[in-house]
């Protein structure tokens, strides 16, 4: 196949090379995936067979792109393989793995079912209501926090040592390995995995079983991982797992889209440790952007080049158009701000005939969509948020999922939740006299076996026995129907009638009618639940009619716990459809995407860069915050429209000034805002304006350096209470050189805060 005309010359240099270790750095909009594909579909068409290669994903969407990509060029080319690579997310991966090898680890079993966010919040939930601190949420908090961290770096149980846990904490080292081994005791009595469990618990095996380790590493001839920048070092320590001698690895990303640190990615792994690894390593850099202009691109690459820990690197636009200029606005409110962007978004349409799915409006966190979604409704422009609740994570979908759960695996997640969809009769009482039985007779059973064996020892009223009766007789039916079915018309039958003979249909509906009574019928049928379920089943039909791909590359039929794992691992991206309406999102969502108009919001200090980033002190931290706002701008392919807003800040009473990123895009046009901003410290975050962007900065306020408009009106004493936005109430325990060393208590311990700095006031007496 003959890719070199198809590619430019860095990108033909990369899906040719026949280097063993290939560091592809590919920047924002620079043809990764494109490039990645033909690497893949030359591999195969050189002689490699399908069969042998792995492509590692982020997302199970852009698995499946590259999928069709891949079948479609080699359709085109008239080469017929036998099989398909594998492609994959790293969970997809070694949920494939631990489907084959975790009776390997003692305890588990292969019918496991993967727990997501709201069934470990369950989990932890039921922990923390028999420990005496467990009402507290900060507590609660900080030690769900911690165990999260410990299990991103790969960390069980049995490896955590005291020096975890810092002397201020809020939580003792017993409380924390209590905590922990009773969540993970929980999942593995029940069969559960979590997110981490699919990472760490393949590792571990890799680990520790040669012979495991090298049947897998003989069965690839290469792994291909994409948006390797957010890899943590225990999908890092996977791969090189994987790898044989002969093995060969090619990765692809980007250091300066490094956003998921606060999930455990390395940046320096791609950046420093693969050479300091694998010593023979090439590296092609992709600089050429097909997305955007040169005006969008200038702004980026204007951004980031403040960044200090990167690889250098400027992209150009492949379009040689230098397009719109950059915009900006500072409103005067947050309220103003949403009215403009949609009353431009609304101008954009009507007068320039950009379809509303053209267009995307990107916010730092969540909150910050509010007053945007009222004034879009005003304005009568259709839009969709993403990176709220998912479609599988409304509740009817969980309780239908819990439904199908059950038939893996009884785990006492999903059978609670089915006991009250609809009402079984059985309350809070039932369960508790269920869980002290089964402390007496095994604490390993399962609330499914407990409630189906000993109902007379449980002294249920009659309608929850007969309810529970009707229940595990339809339950045996769809069981057999699993374990005999033909085709998967047969199962989806037997699904429905699973449905509607345990009354799960029925109370769906009722929902519906309760809804219909309290709100109007047009806003009840705009959240009808039985419309969810019917789509739900629609896509659960969809997912049976095409082939998945086996760890040997085969196309096999799709099983119902693929269907589970599929939706378990959904992503926001996962869930986008492709119709006529705005999207709204945080800026980690809009990673992968491309918007021809694109408007970034809420470009203040405190908000992005956030407190959190601006209080931590360290360069890392707004860098970090630096890469992510570099990704929200390189999602504009066209236009690309910046905001902020003045005002008061309701919490702490402060003045909204605009971000510190701002004056670091350069290409902005003269404007005052409202409120001028505080005087520019590239780490603790306070910015003096450049003129070219706010006018001028012969302000009172801006000619006294390190100091905020707060200064002037605020002094400080040891033994002073303040109040931050981040951290809550504190205590100045000392005053050193224009900073105050706060103490937040055990949780957050002590902080050095510059004297003035928006994040923080005095408290008043009585306060």
């Amino acid at each position: 196949m003959d890719i070199k005309k198809k590619l430019n010359d860095e990108q033909y240099l990369a899906a040719s090379s026949t280097s063993q270790y290939l560091r592809i750095i590919a920047g924002a909009g620079t043809g990764k995936t494109r490039t990645l594909t033909y690497k893949i579909a030359y591999l195969i068409t050189s002689g490699m067979q399908p069969r042998r290669m792995v492509a590692i994903t982020f997302t199970n969407k852009a698995a499946k792109e590259m999928q069709d990509r891949v079948t479609k060029l080699l359709t085109e080319n008239n080469f017929e393989a036998e099989g398909k690579p594998l492609m994959a997310t790293f969970h997809g991966f070694c949920y494939k793995f631990l489907k084959k090898e975790i009776s390997h680890l003692q305890g588990y079993n292969t019918h496991f079912s993967v727990a997501d966010s709201s069934d470990t919040t369950q989990i932890y939930k039921d922990i923390f209501s028999r420990m005496t601190k467990g009402s507290s949420k900060d507590f609660t908090k900080a030690v769900i926090g911690k165990i999260s961290d410990l299990k991103t770096r790969g960390l069980f149980v049995e490896d955590v040592s005291p020096d975890e846990v810092r002397i201020d904490s809020i939580y003792t080292f017993d409380e924390l390995i209590q905590v922990y081994s009773q969540y993970q005791h929980f999942m593995n009595v029940q069969n559960l995995l979590d997110f981490d469990d699919l990472l760490m618990l393949t590792l571990k095996i890799l680990k520790e079983n040669d012979a495991v380790r090298e049947n897998w590493s003989r069965k690839f001839d290469i792994f291909l991982v994409d948006e390797f920048q957010d890899t943590n070092i225990v999908q890092y320590n996977l791969i090189k797992l994987l790898l044989s001698p002969t093995t060969k690895l090619a990765v692809v990303g980007d250091p300066d889209q490094t956003i998921y640190t606060w999930r455990g990615a390395k940046n320096e792994i791609i950046k420093d440790r693969l050479e300091r690894d694998f010593p023979t390593l090439e590296t092609v850099v992709l600089d050429r952007n097909y997305r955007s202009t040169q005006a969008i691109l200038d702004a980026a690459n204007n951004l980031i080049a403040n960044n200090r820990n990167r690889l250098e690197k400027q992209l150009i636009a492949d379009k040689n158009v230098s397009g719109a200029k950059v915009t900006y606005k500072n409103n005067k409110d947050p309220e103003s701000e949403a009215y403009n962007i949609a009353s431009k978004i609304s101008s954009l349409h009507t007068n320039e005939h950009i379809k509303y799915d053209d267009i995307a409006i990107i916010y730092r966190s969540n909150y910050l969509s509010n007053n945007i979604e009222r004034m879009l409704a005003r304005f009568k422009i259709p839009y969709e948020v993403y990176g709220g609740m998912k479609f599988f994570e409304r509740a009817e979908i969980k309780d239908a999922l819990s439904y199908l759960r059950l038939i893996i695996n009884q785990d006492d997640i999903s059978f609670k939740r089915i006991l009250k969809a609809p009402s079984k009769a059985i309350g809070d009482v039932a369960l508790e006299n269920a869980n002290n039985f089964k402390a007496l007779i095994d604490e390993d059973a399962t609330l499914f076996q407990i409630f189906r064996q000993y109902q007379q020892d449980l002294h249920l009223t009659r309608p929850a026995i007969r309810a529970l009766n009707d229940f595990y007789k339809a339950y045996d039916k769809v069981v057999f129907a699993y374990q005999t079915y033909n085709n998967p018309s047969e199962l989806l039958t037997a699904i429905q009638n699973y449905f509607v003979e345990t009354g799960f249909l029925e109370y769906v509906n009722r929902e519906d009618k309760k809804l219909e009574e309290k709100l109007s019928y047009t806003a009840a049928s705009s959240v009808s639940k039985v419309d969810n379920v019917n789509e739900f089943i629609r896509f659960l039909s969809a997912y049976f009619e095409k082939d998945v791909i086996d760890d040997q590359g085969k196309p096999v039929a799709p099983t119902l716990e693929d269907f589970l794992i599929d939706v378990a691992l959904q992503s926001d991206q996962d869930a986008m459809k492709n119709a006529d309406k705005v999207s709204l999102m945080t800026g980690h969502v809009s990673k992968g995407l491309e918007f021809p108009c694109v408007f970034i919001t809420g470009l203040n200090q405190n908000i992005f860069p956030t407190t959190h980033a601006l209080s931590d002190g360290k360069r890392s931290a707004i860098e970090e915050e630096r890469r992510l706002l570099y990704v929200c701008v390189t999602r504009a392919m066209n236009q690309l429209f910046l905001s902020s807003f003045s005002g008061t800040n309701f919490r702490n009473g402060s003045p909204y000034t605009p971000s510190m990123f701002l004056k670091e895009f350069k290409l902005l046009q003269p404007q005052t805002p409202t409120n001028p901003a505080p005087n520019y410290n590239p780490y603790q975050g306070n910015h003096k304006p450049s003129a070219s962007i706010f006018g001028s900065t012969t302000s009172s306020k801006l000619a006294r350096p390190q100091q905020s408009s707060m200064s002037n009106k605020e002094t400080y004493k040891i033994g002073d209470k303040v109040i931050h936005t981040s951290y809550g109430k504190g205590v100045v325990k000392d005053i050193d050189n224009g900073k105050l060393i706060i103490d937040f208590g055990p949780e957050y311990g002590q902080k050095k805060m510059l004297i003035g700095h928006m994040s923080y006031r005095k408290l008043k007496e009585g306060e």
